[in-house]
């Protein structure tokens, strides 16, 4: 993968787990929109990165956060997240991966 991960494994249809350099890392993935106030909901994470996918905003949809950042629920801005993001990217989403809104 483009981050040097390897040995990818799937561990929930939500999570992966992946090494690099010999240590193993595990992944939560969030798919979510903001709302008009430019804020995001996270649910609490328990891995140690979560990726959140933010279906409704242009551009670098995608984040990685350090999963310390986001262990209980809370809403956060746009803003937070830029402040606390390891990396950005874009994904493209599909209907056939979004929920039925």
């Amino acid at each position: 993968m483009e981050w040097g991960l390897r040995d990818v494994k799937f561990l929930s249809p939500f999570s992966f787990s992946a090494s690099r350099d010999g240590k193993t890392y595990t992944f939560g993935v969030f798919i979510t929109d903001y709302n008009r106030n430019m804020d995001v909901v996270l649910s609490g994470n328990h891995e140690d990165y979560l990726i959140v996918c933010i279906a409704n905003k242009q551009g670098d949809n995608c984040v990685l956060l350090d999963g310390n950042v986001c262990r209980s629920p809370k809403v956060v801005s746009l803003k937070w997240i830029g402040e606390n993001l390891k990396r950005k990217f874009y994904v493209k989403l599909t209907s056939d991966i979004l929920h039925d809104s």
